[in-house]
């Protein structure tokens, strides 16, 4: 490899026939401080270099005259200077003003006046994923810690807002993951697909999201990958469940990491009870691959592919002979490859994409199996341009292909279904910001749909306002409409179906202060066009309509200081959540069993210096959720008990063998609580 490398820097030398010419600097910020990890180029090359600790950068160019140098680091604003290049050694240093209206990546916020996603949403780094302890390392574990999110144990979902799992989408890199969750057997929760560890960010909006995005009701989780790794490295994984390593090779302008991961869940269920009785461990093998390549015109190529293959098997109740028991076999594979290509082309900067799923899930019950194959491809293009501080523009579109085909057999019978669905939905959208006035921010959005299974267009209005009434207050205003395409389960059928539609009105009002953040937020969300059914008759695609309706209304309270008590961070959340809908095949208009009514966590993470260890901490209450008792003549009748959890982690940072290392553990249900559904 070295020595390839050394021959085409022997041939570049030769192309170029040119003189050498050494760029030296430093970048600092507006006080002197140094900025450590911003990256300095050549506009137009792919002469650059990253700043080390220090603030220091050095690197060699073969350009000549005068060229522009350009200096990036997140949360601050882009640097120009024109240089010319006419001796050996040039000295260029950079000072970096910070954008005041830049939200940290650690908070919760309806933004600065700012009107933006970012700014109004959830953001989260990756060791706030993986330091929560109620988390269990999982992306969508985290999230139900935050105000919005209900805890439903049984699934593993977002439920969010009183909406169904089906109406929380996943984007990474503004491209739809089409499946995020791992596969599930029945009251058995799914975890997701991707390690917290791939992005720099984690956006979790509960409502009222920009134009940008379509197809979810109720949420979008925007997840933004890795940019490039700052050195060679290779990381090993040791669990009691598993292993994993991972091999990341860090060149100029290029990158590539391998990894591996494996998990059987035998040696752990051996050793701890398990309420449900196994005869096929869990056991999963992944593979994923990441690479970063810069190109010319400061353009950005990123490629993310994963690879999962998983199987189990456990004892579950018939429900059709009381007491008895029949085996459930359940094997998935799924594969994902997103590639997106980001650069700037003038006042404009541009970003396109593929995203590519598959996903092949087989589950085998006594009388019958079920066989589902899913082929998920979408196209995306961008455009933004920010023609100064009081006006911006985001425009593009998107077509997306989903092929699913699902196979039931019944074996004791010549009985099989055979659905399938090609539906091609195509979307373009615009949306505007603009600032009229200095502590006032608008942004207005439109979004078109067209769905060739529905064989429907629906335009989509987003709307957003922010007034900064002082330097630590803001309130906001949200309304937006929302279109989905009713689900496989049930478009499989061939039911005559339009759009499902929410509409959410959003008032938001935040402290914050000192690393002390209070945020207060109501909301009303209406629902029209939910499909419903005759279950006794579910084959049948004319027992189906779109006469459901539903509303959701509620509060949501969240509190974070990081300031108070000295390195330690903790934030309190409480949601109050009144859901009814009539879908499905609901009788009646009634809160749905995963809608509960208070949800409130408490999460807190202590760093001891000395022993170079953090402490973490989670609580978390929820009251009972309504379900449906057959002997009784109401239906959703009747309410769980409350659901409790405490659990606790410790993550140590050491050396071993000379290698950094960190030692983790972690319990769940420290209370020993018999909770249902959870």
């Amino acid at each position: 490899m070295k020595k390839t490398v050394l021959l085409l820097v022997i041939a570049l030398i030769g192309l170029q026939g040119y003189s050498q010419t050494q760029i030296n600097g430093r970048v600092t910020d507006e006080k002197g401080a140094p900025l450590a990890g911003a990256n300095i180029m050549v506009k137009g090359t792919y002469d650059g270099d990253g700043t080390d600790a220090n603030g220091y950068y050095s690197f060699v160019t073969y350009e000549k005259g005068k060229q522009l140098i350009v200096a990036s680091f997140i949360g601050f604003e882009l640097k120009e200077k024109e240089v010319e290049f006419s001796s050996a050694k040039v000295v260029v240093d950079f000072v970096m003003k910070e954008i005041t209206n830049q939200i940290a990546d650690v908070v919760i916020s309806a933004g600065t006046f700012e009107t933006s996603d970012r700014k109004k949403s959830v953001t989260l780094q990756p060791l706030d994923i993986l330091t929560t302890p109620s988390a269990a390392g999982d992306i969508y574990g985290a999230l139900t810690s935050l105000p919005g999110a209900s805890m439903v144990g049984e699934d593993g979902r977002l439920f969010v807002r009183g909406g169904d799992g089906y109406e929380s989408k996943t984007f990474i890199d503004g491209l739809l993951v089409k499946k995020p969750y791992s596969s599930n057997t029945p009251d058995l929760p799914s975890r997701g697909r991707f390690s917290p560890m791939l992005f720099s960010g984690t956006t979790f909006s509960t409502g009222g999201y920009s134009a940008e995005f379509g197809q979810a009701l109720s949420s979008a989780l925007i997840l933004t990958t890795n940019a490039f790794p700052k050195e060679t490295k290779t990381d090993l994984q040791f669990l009691t469940v598993g292993l994993g390593a991972t091999q990341t090779y860090a060149g100029k302008n290029a990158s590539l990491s391998i990894g591996a991961e494996y998990y059987n869940l035998k040696p752990y269920f051996s050793l701890v009870n398990q309420e449900v009785q196994w005869n096929n461990f869990p056991e999963q093998l992944g593979i994923t691959l990441n690479s970063r390549v810069r190109t010319k015109g400061d353009g950005v190529l990123k490629i993310m592919s994963t690879f999962s293959s998983s199987e189990s098997g456990l004892r579950y109740p018939e429900m059709t002979t009381p007491g008895a028991m029949q085996n459930i076999t359940l094997t998935n594979k799924n594969s994902y490859t997103n590639l997106n290509y980001s650069r700037p082309l003038g006042r404009w900067s541009m970003r396109t994409g593929v995203a590519f799923t598959y996903d092949e899930n087989l589950l085998g019950l006594k009388y019958f199996d079920v066989n589902d194959y899913n082929t998920n491809i979408q196209v995306r293009f961008a455009m933004k341009a920010k023609f100064n501080e009081r006006l911006s523009l985001n425009l593009g579109g998107e077509e997306t292909a989903n092929l699913f085909s699902e196979k039931y057999r019944v074996d004791s019978s010549d009985f099989q279904f055979k659905g399938n669905i090609h539906d091609y939905n195509s979307a373009i959208f615009a949306e505007a910001e603009a600032r009229p006035f200095s502590k006032i921010a608008i942004r207005v959005g439109l979004r078109g749909e067209n769905s060739s299974l529905i064989n429907d267009s629906k335009v989509a209005i987003r709307t957003s306002a922010a007034w900064l009434i002082s330097k630590d207050v803001q309130f906001s205003l949200i309304y937006g409409t929302f279109y989905q395409t009713p689900e496989e389960s049930i478009m499989k059928f061939k039911p005559n179906l339009g759009f499902e539609k929410a509409e959410h009105y959003i008032a938001n009002i935040q402290y914050e202060k000192n690393d002390r953040l209070l945020r207060v937020e109501g909301y009303y969300k209406k629902y029209t066009g939910f499909v419903t059914y005759n279950a006794s008759q579910f084959f049948n695609p004319l027992v189906y309509n779109n006469s459901g309706y539903g509303d959701s209304k509620g509060i949501d309270i969240y509190y974070r200081d990081r300031k108070s008590i000295r390195n330690l961070d903790y934030w309190i959340s409480y949601s109050y959540i009144d859901s009814k809908r009539k879908y499905k095949d609901y009788p009646s208009y009634v809160t749905p069993p995963f809608a509960s009514t208070h949800n409130f966590t408490v999460v807190a993470k202590e760093w001891v210096q000395k022993i170079t260890t953090q402490f973490g901490a989670t609580f978390s209450w929820s009251s009972g959720r309504p379900y449906n008792d057959p002997n009784s003549s109401r239906f959703m009748s009747k309410i769980t008990s409350d659901y409790m959890d405490l659990s606790l982690n410790v993550s140590h940072l050491t050396d071993v063998f000379g290698k950094s290392t960190i030692l983790y553990a972690s319990v769940s249900n420290v209370l020993g609580r018999n909770n249902i559904f959870g």
